[in-house]
C-alpha cells in the first residue's frame, strides 16, 4: 500500500489488488469521468487529482504501469471515491 497526496493536500490510498489492478481511493467531494462508444470507462477524475486514462501511467512503489482499463467501484462513505485501475507493465 502507498499514499500519495494529492494537489490540496488530501491522502489517495494505493493498493496493489493483484498482478493487473490497482484500487486507489479517498476522499473527494466529487469525482467524474468518461466513457467510449462502446460504454467502457476510459477516464476517472478525482477532485484534486489524480486524473486516470486508458492508455496512461500509474506509478506504484516506484514501478511505472500503464493503464488497462477502468472501473469506478460504488462506495458507502460519503464524499469518499474509489476506482480500480486496469494494468500492465
Amino acid at each position: 500500500m502507498e499514499i500519495v497526496k494529492n494537489r490540496y493536500g488530501v491522502d489517495r490510498v494505493i493498493e496493489k489488488i493483484d498482478s493487473t489492478r490497482i484500487r486507489v481511493m479517498g476522499e473527494s467531494l466529487l469525482s467524474r469521468g468518461s466513457q467510449d462508444e462502446e460504454g467502457n470507462q476510459i477516464m476517472f477524475d478525482f477532485e484534486g487529482g489524480p486524473c486516470f486514462n486508458v492508455g496512461g501511467k500509474i506509478l506504484y512503489i516506484g514501478m511505472e504501469y500503464e493503464i488497462t482499463s477502468l472501473k469506478s467501484e460504488p462506495i458507502k462513505e460519503e464524499n469518499v471515491a474509489s476506482v480500480v485501475v486496469g494494468i500492465k507493465a
